[in-house]
């Protein structure tokens, strides 16, 4: 029997969609979150606990358990006074979790979701995993941050790692949760009202499905990989710019979008990841489309 897999941070979007394809998929699976699951939202084994980050939900006979970890900052935008304050606030708590669970005498596979902001700007694409990190917001430093801790920890205690460093993902089948910058063109087609494009709208970025995802993070947790750390770039592979993508929206629902364009020198530059790793180690590959996936997009949206 696959041992446990727990999904902290389910009540967000990535932690419910993978809850949810481990369900479907009849594995041993239970959620961790602060939240109740989004209302309209299939039921699904759902643990409430007031603090994620405390490790009491771990069962004593789960030492071995996996634990997909997406509890933690989701908001790339928030701002800090200071790299001390992102440390303090949200970066020792992640590590501190790790630290308890330890102590609980957990030795499983921590399988933590990181993001492709971790490697700042660069001109030589796809990115691999190879690249230096050079992390331009406070959101990606966190990250990185915390990816360090986590090799630090597995080595020094002996449980499996794996970071998956994520590129765009959408296509949520949560209701009334999808982010990013495609649920705000849908939303701006639907209403007429205006969308702002800064800067040139050339600068590329990797998109991927949430099925696609959800599809490499299950390999991840059943799959035999061959190192105790693994860290994997999870993406498309492919870039899209945002001219490309706002032609593609209004092709998908026969409307047009009211654009205003606005200077801006804070452009940064294309983000398209190298996958290669994760073809090779998983034997996963991308199988939906980025046409494919706007079409579903509206019409779940209804447009």
């Amino acid at each position: 029997m696959a041992p446990q897999t727990y999904v902290t941070g389910c009540a967000g979007v990535l932690g419910y969609e993978i809850l949810r394809a481990l369900t479907e998929a009849g594995q041993p699976v239970t959620g961790i979150s602060r939240s109740a699951l989004p209302e309209g939202a299939r039921a699904l084994p759902h643990v409430r606990v007031s603090d994620a980050l405390h490790p009491g939900w771990l069962a004593p006979g789960d030492a071995g358990a996996t634990i997909v970890h997406c509890a933690g900052l989701s908001d790339a935008r928030r701002r800090f006074a200071s790299i001390g304050a992102v440390m303090q606030d949200v970066t020792a708590p992640q590590t501190a979790f790790v630290e308890a669970l330890v102590a609980r005498g957990w030795r499983g596979h921590f399988v933590y979701l990181s993001t492709a902001a971790v490697y700042g700007d660069t001109d030589d694409l796809p990115i691999p995993e190879t690249r230096e990190p050079q992390p331009k917001g406070y959101y990606a430093l966190h990250k990185l941050a915390v990816e360090e801790a986590l090799l630090f920890l597995a080595a020094q205690h002996g449980f499996r790692l794996t970071i998956l460093r994520l590129g765009n993902p959408y296509g949520t089948a949560m209701p009334g949760r999808e982010r990013g910058v495609m649920r705000l063109l849908l939303d701006a087609l639907a209403s007429g009202a205006a969308f702002t494009v800064y800067g040139s709208g050339e600068t590329s970025r990797d998109y991927l499905h949430m099925d696609d995802f959800c599809g490499a993070v299950e390999r991840v947790v059943h799959g035999a990989l061959p190192n105790p750390v693994t860290r994997l770039n999870l993406g498309a592979g492919e870039g899209c710019s945002l001219n490309a993508l706002v032609a593609q929206m209004e092709a998908a629902t026969g409307r047009q979008l009211n654009l205003v364009t606005e200077p801006s020198a804070l452009e940064v530059k294309s983000s398209v990841l190298d996958i290669a790793r994760a073809r090779q180690v998983l034997g996963w590959a991308p199988r939906v489309a980025l046409d494919e996936g706007l079409a579903r997009m509206v019409a779940d949206y209804g447009l």
